[in-house]
């Protein structure tokens, strides 16, 4: 999750809601007449394309995923979700295995991809898909893994360059500004961002880095006086747009508490696979598979807060 200046969220995985992990949604730039005032980026959709009734799994469902497959002589294989594991406990000598996974059938361990033995048991990737019975997957179809979509971080700058371009580097906040709109004013503003208007730094960080603008989104009051103010506290490169009807950072905070109430014991519960939530304004939850009743749980909170990322999830030819 985003950190709002008081180090308030640890970010260690499936430990509750504070896990939450920075989400960021793709930014519009929105085109406007001359003199009209900057406008913010379109909020986030939760859930995407996807509904999440068509995420659910029901026993019978032909469902698919990608992941590690461990397959010991005389167990049943497992296939491994993508879940964070704790190195407290863990033994170093010990076989390979996967608590957050389900059995699988039919898996030729020969055809597994970028397959090792590991103390006489079998590990590799593979992309699985099967018929979801009794707690088992039934395997179909097996073939090489496919790598998961990484969500797209926003790096663009919704303001025009101005006259004479952006200072080189992007200047650094004294805390004046951070303190003004996180301490005394954060019902009023987004959290703050940086952009990178020539593109996001590759590489080494020694030599020279790509232009930095922070981008400022002011939900409520005059945008002109709070820019003017900002540059008071600020003297690198700025943008200030506005973001009217978009969460501020006192409202994400309310978010939180509130998303929390739900999500917090349904993450203290391996039962329920859920390994990790983030975000801001819409929370992405992480987890093994979508459930009946998790659906449910997961309803009650709201989908209008979540968005909802099973591992193992239906086919469309379900």
């Amino acid at each position: 999750m985003t950190n709002n200046g008081r180090g308030r969220w640890p970010a260690v995985a499936a430990a509750g809601i504070g896990t939450l992990v920075a989400l960021v949604a793709v930014v519009l730039v929105v085109n406007r007449s001359p003199g009209a005032p900057k406008q913010a980026p379109a909020p986030p959709v939760a859930t995407g394309a996807a509904d999440p009734a068509a995420l659910v799994v029901d026993d019978g469902d032909v469902v698919e995923a990608s992941g590690r497959v461990i397959a010991a002589p005389g167990k049943p294989a497992r296939f491994c979700a993508p879940a964070p594991v704790p190195a407290i406990g863990r033994v170093d000598d010990a076989p390979p295995q996967c608590a957050t996974g389900v059995d699988v059938t039919g898996v030729d361990a020969a055809k597994l991809a970028d397959a090792t033995v590991v103390k006489g048991v079998t590990v590799g990737q593979a992309r699985l898909r099967g018929t979801w019975k009794a707690g088992v997957l039934h395997v179909t179809t097996q073939g090489p893994p496919v790598a998961a979509a990484q969500p797209a971080m926003d790096d663009s700058v919704p303001c025009a360059t101005p006259k004479g371009g952006w200072k080189p580097g992007g200047g650094a906040d004294s805390n004046a500004m951070h303190d003004y709109i996180y301490e005394r004013h954060p019902d009023q503003f987004r959290p703050l961002r940086v952009a990178y208007p020539d593109g996001p730094p590759t590489g080494v960080t020694t030599g020279p880095q790509p232009t930095e603008v922070t981008v400022v989104e002011v939900v409520a009051g005059d945008v002109a006086k709070e820019e003017e103010q900002l540059r008071k506290l600020f003297d690198g490169n700025l943008c200030v747009v506005s973001a009217p009807g978009r969460p501020s950072i006192a409202r994400q905070e309310q978010l939180r508490d509130q998303v929390s109430a739900g999500l917090d014991p349904l993450m203290s519960d391996p039962a329920s696979g859920i390994w990790s939530v983030g975000g801001d304004d819409v929370f992405t939850v992480e987890l093994m598979m979508l459930t009946p009743k998790l659906f449910e749980q997961l309803r009650a909170i709201g989908f209008d807060l979540l968005r909802v990322e099973p591992w193992l999830r239906p086919t469309v030819e379900r």
